[in-house]
């Protein structure tokens, strides 16, 4: 039986009980998808003896071409003994979705939910205000500009860990050709325009699934 097969097979009773959740693939994902993804990627490990649960959070509003879990932290099994597909082990992954994650994600429906959050709610290792890269999407997309030209300017001056050599040239490059133009004019036509690209690409890149839940929707951007 594959991961997904044994992901479809025990995780039914939770699907059962949330109808905002879709199974595709090894990904647990709250439906709809509108600019934010919230989902649980399940990780087999040892030929399916075990797995290991990771939930996320993320916004398509950048051109970086994988699915970053930035926004998100590994479930550990608060019982001793790792995840196993044994009625325990998933009764218990069972319960710590449905009482840790699911109301996270059901709080997190906008793109200024997805900030209120992670500003507010620290992530073990994760300090979101330095992310120029996503910051400077992200609040261009939320409507905020003053606060995206600043994470752009510092992008142009090399002011980010984005900005090592070596590091993310070709991201820290799209978004600077790509968004700045039209930040520095205040154009959020130009700037919706070049967001939904971005999440148009993105989107096209994951599993077909993810198109089936994913509804396009203006920017905030859009009404100033």
């Amino acid at each position: 039986m594959t991961a997904s097969q044994l992901i479809k097979r025990h995780i039914k009773p939770l699907m059962t009980r949330h109808t905002d959740l879709e199974i595709i693939g090894r990904w647990l994902v709250m439906k709809p998808i509108r600019h934010v993804l919230r989902g649980v990627v399940i990780l087999t490990r040892n030929h399916d003896e075990y797995f290991v649960p990771k939930w996320a959070v993320a916004h398509f509003c950048e051109p970086v071409g994988n699915f970053p879990l930035n926004w998100g932290d590994r479930i550990d099994r608060e019982t001793p003994g790792l995840f196993t597909w044994d009625p325990e082990g998933v009764l218990q992954l069972v319960t710590q979705l449905e009482r840790d994650v699911l109301p996270i994600f059901r709080s997190i429906e906008t793109l200024d939910d997805l900030v209120a959050y992670v500003e507010t709610k620290p992530l073990p290792y994760r300090d979101f205000e330095i992310d120029e890269l996503r910051g400077a999407c992200l609040h261009a997309a939320r409507g905020d500009l003053e606060t995206a030209r600043a994470k752009l300017d510092d992008l142009r001056n090399g002011r980010s860990y984005w900005c090592m050599p070596g590091f993310a040239e070709m991201e820290v490059a799209a978004v600077v050709d790509g968004l700045g133009p039209a930040l520095d004019k205040g154009d959020r036509l130009a700037i919706a325009r070049q967001l939904a690209n971005w999440e148009e690409a993105r989107m096209a890149k994951l599993p077909k699934g993810f198109a089936r839940i994913w509804e396009p929707t203006p920017f905030p951007v859009e009404s100033p």
